[in-house]
């Protein structure tokens, strides 16, 4: 009985360990951040049109400066990032705040680091 007991419990462990990441502990710019900008900013500031120069459409443009040079992204700092307050004070998009779920996910992912990844 105490073998079979050690063994559902290492099977349960080594599941655990072949999980994928949980995107809060490691955000992906790809697959969390960037279906959020496309769905809700790049049509305003994407390769056609780039109201105030600031494009989301790829990850080395949301790290460029717009036309008042402050940094898009901080890494490590949402708070201070002007991408981010925007989206947090309901700025942007024009068309009506993002959910706070999707504002957490742009969040989180600029507290990480702001990886390419």
């Amino acid at each position: 009985m105490l073998r079979l007991l050690f063994v559902l419990c290492a099977a349960l462990l080594l599941s655990a360990c072949n999980e994928p990441p949980d995107p809060a502990d490691d955000p992906s710019f790809a697959a969390d951040v960037q279906p959020v900008f496309t769905a809700s900013c790049v049509q305003c500031h994407g390769p056609d049109v780039q109201h105030g120069s600031y494009r989301l459409d790829s990850h080395a443009e949301v790290m460029e400066t717009g036309s008042d040079t402050v940094p898009n992204v901080i890494a490590g700092r949402a708070d201070s990032s002007a991408t981010y307050r925007r989206i947090r004070d309901g700025e942007m998009p024009p068309a009506g705040p993002l959910p706070g779920a999707k504002q957490e996910i742009v969040r989180n992912w600029i507290n990480k680091g702001a990886k390419d990844n």
